[in-house]
């Protein structure tokens, strides 16, 4: 009864939205399995001439024509668009056809004979969920049968191979508007491109790689895909309309599609694509597909007056990401760009792209440049966080040689560069900082230096603590000292000097015992007996000498009793 209620309810909701134009009348028909309502109201639909009515229309044939109970009007909505000439409604037709047989490639063990051997081969066979054929006159199935299928895969090509005989200028805009439809997720497998009868025809008609069975399509004996070549049914459709199949390679929705365009322009209109201006060039670099921007990378060279290209385009053009054309656009900015014409900025931001390619050319070209100014030391310094590995080793390599000899370096640059998220830019700071009197003796450095979340500054901070703990304020040596100790992997020997500037820092200051004894507790916890053993050795001299000591050990580690005889905690 509820079932009766449910179908009731979506009937009365497809008429209603139907009647009021309102786009969820593609959902109610999507999920209805109502067989003979659906079918009753395709002659509506399809004669409905509302932008509405279109536009459902579309969506719905999108779809894929294969929900339950759908047959009926899904072959009414057909001949209605063949036997009214609509190459568009039956163009989406062609694509959901193609769809409908889908094969699997299995392994097929044969026996030979005359050898008395076996071997697997690859071979295509039926989805065994769908059934061959159905009972004549059967209208309950909810779905087609395999014959069927491959019925309307051939009967929506037939249309289009019937226009081409009559008009072929008329077939070449209908099948280009068709073919642009396909998407890579319907031809993601080698079998769903061979599945794909009206696509294949319509593309590689005229391919000895292929046979064509009233079954299926299959590759020819030793032939393989990669060989396919365009080999369009009615070539002439596809002569003279340059710019309709240069619009098709970014207007593809499938690399299928998009490959076939590309190999028909480069040997059907090689002269065309010679003379194609840098705006439609870029435009294709500018694809978000692999291909294409490799294809327009290869027409770069070609186009007329790309030396005086303005520097800013160059830039703009370098900022591609498929490494196939950025190796294209290397060679052709090598051979059309003087170095000259870059500002050292310039030359620093190529250097600093994601791409191996361009950023390798850009330090290239950045080291040519005088490094003269403070300014041009600033520009320079960007150089730390290139991207690209490589790049960025030897970039910081010559920024810290420039460094090194510069009088315009500053301490605010060794900064930087101790704080880059990079180990071998701060590694190379360091060497620095430590070779350099400059760097080496700045007390600002070594206080900035305490505020490192970094572990291998810290524990250069802490090897030169015992000569540099005038530069800091006991708040930033229990900073540093803290964080040390706080390491969770690595840094026992930073652990153990830690504790013996501690200790130390208590003998000497006295003062500063109640702020530095608890940590001076977790200290010994984190290192071994001897290393604990010589720290409260130091500690008890230390409070014989000073009973203010002795009383800030007894409050703050009352577990240390070390005038009662006992060695340690």
């Amino acid at each position: 009864m509820s079932a009766a209620r449910s179908q009731t309810a979506s009937t009365l909701l497809l008429d209603e939205h139907f009647e009021a134009g309102d786009d969820r009348f593609v959902d109610e028909v999507l999920a209805s399995e109502a067989g003979r309502k659906l079918k009753a109201l395709a002659p509506r639909w399809y004669a409905d001439r509302r932008p509405f009515a279109r536009r459902a229309l579309l969506r719905y044939i999108d779809d894929g024509c294969d929900r339950p109970h759908h047959r009926g009007l899904v072959k009414v909505l057909y001949k209605l668009a063949e036997q009214a000439g609509d190459d568009e409604i039956v163009g989406r037709f062609m694509v959901a056809f193609d769809r409908l047989v889908r094969r699997k490639l299995v392994k097929v063990t044969r026996y030979d004979w005359v050898t008395r051997t076996s071997s697997d081969e690859p071979c295509l066979v039926s989805d065994t969920g769908v059934p061959v054929s159905l009972p004549k006159g059967d209208v309950e199935s909810p779905r087609f049968s395999m014959r069927t299928r491959h019925y309307l895969r051939r009967r929506a090509f037939r249309y289009f191979r019937r226009l081409g005989r009559r008009d072929a200028a008329r077939y070449g805009r209908a099948i280009r508007a068709a073919l642009a439809l396909y998407r890579d997720e319907h031809l993601d497998r080698p079998e769903r491109l061979l599945d794909a009868w009206g696509l294949l025809h319509a593309l590689y008609w005229g391919s000895p790689a292929l046979d064509r069975l009233p079954r299926g399509v299959r590759l020819a004996e030793g032939a393989a895909l990669a060989e396919l070549e365009p080999a369009p049914i009615y070539p002439e459709a596809w002569q003279g309309a340059f710019d309709e199949v240069l619009d098709l390679v970014t207007a593809a929705r499938s690399r299928t599609v998009r490959a076939f365009a590309v190999g028909l322009l480069e040997r059907d209109h090689a002269a065309e694509l010679r003379g194609l201006p840098l705006a439609r060039v870029r435009a294709l670099l500018e694809s978000p597909h692999d291909e294409v921007q490799t294809f327009a990378a290869g027409l770069l060279r070609q186009v007329p007056g790309l030396g005086s290209l303005p520097i800013a385009d160059w830039l703009s053009l370098l900022q591609t990401e498929n490494a196939a054309a950025l190796a294209f656009l290397c060679e052709a900015v090598v051979e059309h760009v003087s170095p000259a014409r870059l500002s050292l900025a310039e030359c620093v931001d190529l250097a600093r792209a994601r791409a191996a390619p361009v950023a390798e050319l850009g330090l290239r070209w950045a080291r040519t440049k005088p490094v003269e100014t403070a300014a041009d030391l600033d520009t320079i310094a960007r150089l730390a966080t290139a991207v690209a590995p490589r790049v960025r080793e030897e970039a910081v390599a010559w920024l810290i040689e420039v460094l090194g000899r510069s009088p315009h370096g500053r301490a605010e640059h060794v900064r930087d560069l101790l704080d880059s998220r990079h180990e071998d830019v701060r590694a190379r700071a360091l060497e620095l900082f430590e070779a350099d009197a400059r760097f080496r003796d700045d007390t600002g450095l070594w206080a900035a230096l305490a505020e490192t979340p970094h572990a291998d500054a810290r524990a250069f901070l802490i090897r030169h603590l015992a000569a540099r703990k005038a530069a800091f304020s006991p708040e930033a040596l229990r900073h540093v000292w803290a964080a040390a100790l706080l390491a969770v992997h690595g840094g026992a020997r930073d652990k153990r000097a830690v504790v013996r500037q501690i200790a130390d820092r208590v003998v000497a200051r006295p003062g500063e015992a109640d702020a530095l004894l608890p940590l001076l507790g977790v200290a010994l916890r984190s290192v071994r007996a001897p290393e604990r053993r010589a720290a409260l050795g130091a500690l008890a001299r230390a409070a014989f000498r000073a009973p203010a000591l002795r009383d800030a050990i007894a409050r703050r580690l009352p577990e240390l009793r070390l005038f009662e005889g006992e060695d340690a905690a």
